[in-house]
């Protein structure tokens, strides 16, 4: 069983709705076959950002040599810059080196996830509820916020518009599948 369950959700000032905040923050309790891999208490990262990075590898691995979050880590720390681009995926969420990294390899049908020395295999479709449940958590948090104010250039526009297009894609097609 694999649970990634978001809780303290919270805006950068803190838990008050704030319209000029983009990035959903909050922490992370990551459990596979009974093991806590991330703790709430291992601090607070960007929901945002991670909610996006695990809906790429419901079909792409993240790995050292192949990150879904290039530029940053799969849990990040921050991801507030987020901007298009023309290489591997639509954005990119840039950010601090702060955060913590797990490796997602697909051995079909099984998803390899691999923690310091900890590896477990799992089912892709158990992999798949997780990620879902994850990422509906996060949305439901936007969908109990006021609407987000874009008092921001252009180019940063363009990427938020691009990373939640992402994101929705993503999401209809793994429903699909």
């Amino acid at each position: 069983m694999i649970s990634i369950t978001a809780h303290d959700f919270s805006w950068i000032r803190g838990p008050e709705d704030d319209p000029d905040d983009l990035c959903a923050h909050g922490r992370v309790e990551f459990c596979v076959q009974g093991e806590t891999i991330i703790r709430s208490e291992d601090g607070d990262f960007t929901l945002s950002a991670a909610g996006l990075f695990l809906l790429r590898t419901l079909t792409e691995d993240h790995t050292e040599e192949s990150s879904v979050a290039e530029m940053n880590l799969l849990f990040p720390c921050c991801g507030h810059s987020v901007w298009t681009c023309s290489e591997r995926y639509p954005v990119m969420c840039m950010g601090c080196d702060d955060g913590i990294d797990v490796w997602i390899r697909h051995r079909r049908p099984d998803v390899e996830i691999s923690f310091k020395a900890a590896v477990f295999e799992v089912p892709l479709s158990e992999w798949r509820e997780a990620v879902l449940r994850f990422t509906d958590q996060v949305e439901e948090f936007y969908r109990r916020s006021s609407a987000k104010v874009f008092q921001m250039n252009p180019e940063d526009q363009k990427g938020w518009s691009a990373f939640w297009q992402e994101w929705q894609e993503r999401s209809a097609t793994t429903l699909e599948n």
